[in-house]
């Protein structure tokens, strides 16, 4: 069930890196014609990302955590990262 278009989603993750979160988000999209976006970053002791939607279901929000998570480990294991 999409979602209506004049009621967009906002939430905050914890993403630790600006970079790994936009590239995980692009991709996504593209692959899945969402349109996650975001919005703001907040610096703190972690790094959140503000991120806005209104083209989902409710099962993508749960799926592009599985693949931001998906991909972290993908560059620990690459040694691109080391946290």
């Amino acid at each position: 069930m999409e979602q209506n278009k004049n009621n967009p989603l906002t939430f905050d993750v914890i993403c630790g890196d600006d970079k790994l979160i936009i590239d995980s988000i692009n991709s996504y999209n593209k692959y899945y014609k969402t349109d996650f976006e975001v919005i703001e970053f907040i610096y703190d002791e972690v790094t959140f990302a503000k991120i806005k939607v209104t083209q989902y279901e409710i099962s993508d929000i749960f799926a592009l955590g599985c693949q931001f998570v998906g991909y972290i480990e993908f560059k620990r294991q690459r040694k691109e990262i080391d946290w």
